[in-house]
């Protein structure tokens, strides 16, 4: 990673944090904010398109899931923020995020939550990890790309975001992603 690179702050990933983490504590007190904003396949066909990306600010799994989301995304997000920069992190957080609402329309219809989206920034960074130079660098990278199938095989919708995250970040970023890892 370049030095500049290191020193960044994560802009987008503080404020996409702090927009999921207050409107995930709102639904405490307003339990309404859930059910708006949230996947549900009979709200689409009436072309509630909008809870595609709303729901990736909500969650409805519990504190655990809660808890596990924002810290993966804190952590994964600020390293994959430093290596490709906030423009190609909204790109690749959303699009992970679109396409894991997609796959949980297909397996999991009602659901929210901001994990997805992470996964898309885990399959980016993946890419960039096969592509350093350290061997073991490496092997996590494909370990992690491993499961990403297995994930999608099993019908898991965080699959499909990862594997999103991956061609994103090697066919589009490939410039960064080669740049980076050296």
């Amino acid at each position: 990673m370049a030095d500049s690179a290191s020193k960044r702050f994560p802009v987008a990933t503080v404020v996409i944090l702090c927009i999921t983490g207050t409107l995930t504590g709102l639904q405490f007190v307003f339990p309404i904010l859930l059910t708006s904003l949230r996947r549900v396949p009979s709200e689409l066909t009436h072309h509630e398109y909008w809870r595609l990306l709303t729901s990736l600010f909500v969650h409805n799994g519990g504190w655990r899931q809660i808890a596990f989301n924002l810290t993966a995304i804190a952590i994964v997000g600020t390293i994959v923020e430093r290596i490709f920069g906030t423009g190609r992190w909204l790109i690749l957080y959303f699009a992970g995020g679109f396409i894991g609402q997609i796959a949980g329309l297909c397996w999991k219809p009602l659901g929210a939550g901001a994990s997805v989206a992470g996964a898309g920034l885990l399959g980016a960074l993946a890419i960039w990890m096969i592509l350093h130079p350290l061997w073991r660098t490496r092997i996590g990278g494909a370990a992690i790309i491993c499961g990403a199938c297995t994930l999608a095989y099993f019908h898991d919708l965080h699959g499909p975001p990862l594997l999103a995250g991956a061609a994103l970040a090697f066919f589009v970023f490939r410039e960064v992603v080669f740049r980076e890892s050296q």
